[in-house]
């Protein structure tokens, strides 16, 4: 229940986003943490791509035959919170989610170094395809999927956050549902270092996020046909709420404030809020667009916010790259299973080298304030784009250079993608358009497809886990 009189000053709003950055206990190594989204399918009579639901009187919905690993895997657990939220927990601190779509999201628990992150996320992912095979669920690798329209996928999840937020969003454009309901992204989590390494990898991640756009774009297709732009779920984010996602206003401002904590809060007070209180006190989102900024200083309705409405505020803001206690690097496509490390890997070698990180910065920092330009493009174009190309290549490069000795096998396969895509003007999205002859490929030729990918460079893939 928000508060009758105001409470909360600015100052506990700035220790709440310092928070964000800089958390409590935190050690100072740098870990890696990543999170892949991916779309389950199921092979019936009926259908090669059937929707799977959670539960069915079967027993085969997708949340009854993960449970069938409870016991089997040391750890694994199933729980369903008091909101109706389905979560399951692995004995390392990772956990599956699932996404309004029902999507299935895999998020690993941080890891002390590269390769055991990537070695995590591959022997997970395996783990559970080898499993859902069984009862003919496959899974499909993209950043959007493509042959459902939003309706029918439909939404399932019904705790009142997916609630408010499919209603604020739905009346803002189209975007929202298809974010909710299609979308699957890779997302890589890297540790903000102390307040002066935190300054610079904030604002060489950011200024990253065009290239990586252009060159991991992953989504070519919409509601069963071309979306025109190689990266859709970019385009979806981008323009789902400029208040609260894609670039912060902060990067495009001629004079540039280096204080990530400060931008933060900038950026957290002007974005909407999404849970607000009516005349009775109850939240929601009732069809106004205030700001967190409006509420805090005016009230509504005679309420103020609280703590608990600051964070919840803070947890529905989703720019390029967001702070959670890490910086979560949200600007990517998923990727085909065996291609799934190498943006990890490109951007835990920029980010947690000093000197690679400062030429990220001197290279990139003259686009900043075209940033949100650059970064549309990147999603329409790709790297098709001879400037974003160019830019591609050269931040790519960088990053191979800095692997040291153990890092050998994870520069390798990043080096096999480049071969196979960068240098030759490509993304994974360009070779998804020539599947069909630009039109929707069919879930054969996907399948197909992604074995080749696993034959290209599986090689590489299982030496890094071998390795670890």
């Amino acid at each position: 229940m928000p508060a009758k009189q105001a409470t909360l000053g600015m100052q506990e709003l700035k220790q709440k986003v310092n928070e964000s950055f800089f958390p409590k206990g935190k050690d100072s190594k740098d870990h890696v943490g990543l999170e892949l989204e991916i779309w389950p399918f199921r092979h019936t009579a009926e259908s090669p791509h059937a929707l799977v639901p959670f539960f069915d009187d079967q027993e085969t919905g997708l949340i009854q035959l993960l449970r069938k690993l409870e016991g089997r895997l040391e750890g694994f657990r199933y729980h369903q919170k008091p909101d109706g939220t389905n979560i399951f927990y692995f004995g390392d601190g990772g956990n599956l989610t699932f996404e309004p779509g029902r999507q299935l999201e895999y998020s690993g628990a941080p890891k002390a170094t590269l390769t055991e992150a990537i070695t995590n996320l591959n022997d997970t992912i395996e783990l559970l395809r080898c499993h859902l095979k069984s009862y003919d669920i496959w899974f499909f690798h993209s950043g959007l999927n493509p042959w459902y329209t939003v309706d029918e996928v439909g939404l399932h999840l019904t705790a009142p956050r997916y609630i408010h937020m499919n209603n604020y969003f739905k009346t803002i454009s189209h975007y929202g549902p298809r974010m909710m309901r299609l979308s699957t992204s890779l997302q890589i989590n890297l540790d903000a270092g102390d307040p002066d390494t935190a300054q610079r990898r904030w604002l060489a991640a950011n200024l990253l996020a065009p290239v990586f756009t252009a060159l991991f774009a992953n989504s070519p297709f919409v509601d069963r046909k071309p979306s025109g732009a190689f990266s859709y779920r970019s385009l979806i984010w981008q323009n789902l709420d400029p208040s609260r996602t894609g670039i912060q206003k902060g990067f495009l401002t001629e004079e540039y404030h280096p204080c990530p904590v400060e931008q933060y809060l900038d950026f957290a007070l002007d974005a909407h809020v999404m849970r607000a209180p009516n005349a009775t006190g109850e939240l929601g989102y009732w069809g106004n667009f205030t700001t967190f900024r409006q509420w805090h200083e005016e009230g509504l309705h005679g309420f103020f916010p609280t703590e608990e409405d600051w964070a919840v505020h803070l947890s529905t803001l989703f720019p390029e790259v967001r702070a959670r206690g890490f910086f979560e690097i949200r600007f990517l496509d998923a990727q085909s299973k065996v291609w799934c490390a190498v943006p990890g890997i490109l951007l835990a070698f920029l980010l947690y080298n000093a000197p690679a990180r400062e030429r990220v910065i001197t290279l990139l920092e003259p686009y900043r304030v075209k940033l949100r330009d650059m970064l549309r493009q990147a999603a329409l174009q790709g790297l098709t784009d001879p400037d974003l190309l160019d830019l591609s290549k050269r931040i790519f490069q960088l990053a191979l250079t800095q692997a040291n000795g153990d890092e050998a096998p994870l520069a390798a396969l990043a080096e096999r993608f480049f071969e196979k895509y960068t240098y030759r003007g490509l993304n994974p999205a360009a070779e998804l358009l020539k599947l069909n002859d630009g039109a929707v490929f069919s879930p054969e030729q996907y399948r197909s497809f992604e074995k080749k990918q696993v034959d290209r460079a599986g090689d590489l893939l299982q030496t890094i886990c071998e390795y670890c």
